[in-house]
C-alpha cells in the first residue's frame, strides 16, 4: 500500500521520536544505491539513513553541511586533528636563465669557460 503525500499526517511539536547527534557521524554519496538518484548516505549512532536530494548541487551542499556539522560536533579537546597539510604546498618556480655562449652544464650548475687568446 502506497501513501500519497496528501494522506501523510504531519507530526506535531510534541511528536519527536528520536534526536541524533553528529558526533562521530559519517556521511557521503550513496553511489552503491541504484534505486534512486542523488542519494546521500549518513551513518549516525550505529544507524544508517539514505536521504535523497533534488539535484547534484544540493547533494554537494548537504554533504558539505554534514561534514561541517560533524567537524564541530565534538568538543575541542576530543576532536581528531587532521594529519598532514590540508592544502597543497605551493611550488616555487625556478628562474630560468637564458643559455649563454660561455656556459656549460645545467641552468643551476653554470660553469664559466674563460676565452683563450
Amino acid at each position: 500500500m502506497q501513501l500519497r503525500s496528501s494522506e501523510i499526517q504531519k507530526p506535531g511539536k510534541g511528536d519527536l521520536i528520536r534526536a541524533y547527534t553528529l558526533q562521530h557521524a559519517e556521511s557521503g554519496l550513496g553511489n552503491d544505491y541504484f534505486k534512486r538518484k542523488n542519494v546521500i548516505r549518513v551513518r549516525l549512532e550505529g544507524e544508517q539513513f539514505l536521504l535523497q536530494a533534488a539535484d547534484v548541487p544540493s547533494v554537494v551542499e548537504w554533504i558539505e553541511a554534514f561534514h561541517a556539522g560533524t567537524n564541530i560536533a565534538l568538543d575541542l579537546d576530543h576532536r581528531v586533528m587532521p594529519k598532514g597539510p590540508m592544502f597543497p604546498r605551493r611550488r616555487r618556480r625556478r628562474n630560468r636563465r637564458p643559455a649563454d655562449e660561455n656556459t656549460q652544464g645545467g641552468a643551476g650548475n653554470a660553469v664559466v669557460i674563460p676565452a683563450v687568446l
